[in-house]
């Protein structure tokens, strides 16, 4: 994946249109402000099933999801938490009232090795600091650790900083060496040896670009992606194109000022829409205490056994809380109808267990149940003939997949293969509403968050 040109005055629309987005309610149906038809708003995903970026929830199936630096190349592997996009709205869902992304500009990171020791890391050279924050992911989507990514290649999202470092979001690994690309605030440039340094002080590396035509405005402070045909890492690379992100590197910091959930609640700055797989309950003392599962492919942990007594797999869920190291820490969670067990715990915790927990209100008709447990789900499509005798499996659930008035986007009818689908839950059976066919664009179960 590569990045976009800023021109200077979408550059001033997307900052303009990410201080004045507000927030959208979640799967709950409850909304406030929506952005207008054609707002281009850039950020970090901080939420799945669909995409929250922001703070504002946009349905996904059927966008364009493509490089941001081409503008035209395809991007057919699941969007992640983590990743820097923009986003440009093509209207509203008349039944969800949920902004629609027409168009997902994926804004690449960093390529090039990882080198993790004594606490530093380095990519392509580049100096990377994380946080608990921070998504680590194998080769196949599964949270992992810095140690493990030491000498793999990777691609690193996130922010680049004004120092010359560079603060990831989400780090992947990716199978097989690639071409280094490097992402980095300028620190110094010399034009008479068409050469500038990128990183740190203590960690820097230097760019020549007497090859190309330098872009205009580039000047000591710009925020710059550099593709080179190196494979390995050195200290200085040659410029096989360069382009200008952004002007300066404060455009990051509006990246993390806005980077939120739906309800702008600190505790609540990242969510997950979906249905519960691989659910196990945790304990201490002998003592059952909460339970873990997957919602998108990520590990929620709950601390409320009550609740967790109340929640299956296929359990459509709401989680929202905070990641680390990988986990959401659930402080809210949400689903649908009444529990079995009596539990019922009111929306200001009075049982002090950790969680706000709500049951949503009971729905009766297909809009009603559209509107209100509308989310997206990648995965395998097994029909037994087009439309026909059809089930979706995501991690450990598979659902009956209903595909009677289903829209294939771009008429990609296929039988079987890898999907993005929109729908919502009856029972067991996924409704299915919109899908489209998707590649793993990296070998079989990459791309795939479970």
């Amino acid at each position: 994946m590569t990045h976009t040109v800023f021109k200077p005055k979408l550059l001033a629309l997307l900052l303009t249109a990410s201080g004045l987005l507000s927030a959208c309610g979640g799967g709950g149906g409850s909304a406030s402000a929506i952005p207008t038809t054609n707002v281009v708003s850039s950020g970090t995903i901080s939420g799945l099933g669909s995409i929250i970026v922001n703070g504002i929830r946009y349905e996904t199936v059927g966008a364009n999801v493509l490089d941001a630096d081409d503008g035209s190349t395809a991007i057919t592997t699941p969007l992640r938490i983590g990743m820097t996009v923009s986003v440009e709205q093509n209207g509203t869902d008349p039944i969800t009232l949920r902004p629609i992304a027409g168009k997902i500009l994926v804004q690449s990171g960093i390529h090039g090795v990882a080198s993790y020791a004594g606490n530093s890391l380095t990519v392509a050279g580049l100096p990377v600091t994380t946080d608990t924050s921070t998504i680590l992911l194998d080769a196949n989507g599964v949270v992992t650790s810095l140690a493990a990514l030491n000498n793999l290649n990777v691609e690193v999202y996130g922010l680049p900083q004004a120092d010359g470092s560079f603060l990831a979001t989400l780090i992947e690994a990716e199978v097989g060496p690639h071409a280094v690309q490097v992402v980095g605030t300028v620190q110094s440039i010399n034009t008479g040896t068409q050469t500038l340094v990128l990183g740190t002080s203590a960690t820097p590396i230097t760019i020549d670009y007497t090859s190309i035509t330098p872009p205009t405005g580039l000047v000591a402070g710009a925020v710059v992606v550099v593709k080179s045909s190196a494979t390995t890492t050195a200290n200085t690379y040659a410029a096989n194109s360069l382009q200008i992100r952004s002007a300066t590197a404060s455009t990051y910091t509006s990246y993390a000022s806005n980077y939120s959930g739906t309800t702008r609640v600190a505790s609540e700055r990242n969510e997950l829409y979906g249905a519960v797989s691989d659910k196990a309950s945790t304990s201490s003392g002998g003592n059952v205490t909460g339970c873990t599962f997957r919602i998108q492919g990520i590990q929620v942990q709950a601390s409320s056994a009550a609740l967790c007594s109340s929640i299956a797999n296929g359990t459509y869920v709401e989680a929202k809380g905070t990641l680390s190291n990988g986990v959401l820490n659930a402080t809210k969670i949400e689903f649908e109808g009444s529990t079995s067990n009596g539990y019922s715990d009111d929306w200001n915790d009075s049982d002090s267990d950790g969680l706000h927990h709500r049951s949503l209100s009971t729905l009766n008709t297909a809009s009603e149940l559209q509107a209100n447990r509308s989310f997206e789900i990648y995965g395998e499509l097994s029909c037994s003939a087009l439309n026909v005798g059809c089930t979706l499996t995501r991690g450990a659930v598979i659902y009956t997949a209903d595909m009677s008035t289903a829209r294939w986007d771009d008429y990609q009818s296929i039988v079987n293969g890898y999907v993005e689908a929109k729908g919502y839950l009856t029972g067991n059976t996924f409704k299915v509403i919109k899908i489209e066919a998707k590649d793993r664009r990296y070998g079989s179960g990459h791309g795939d968050d479970d």
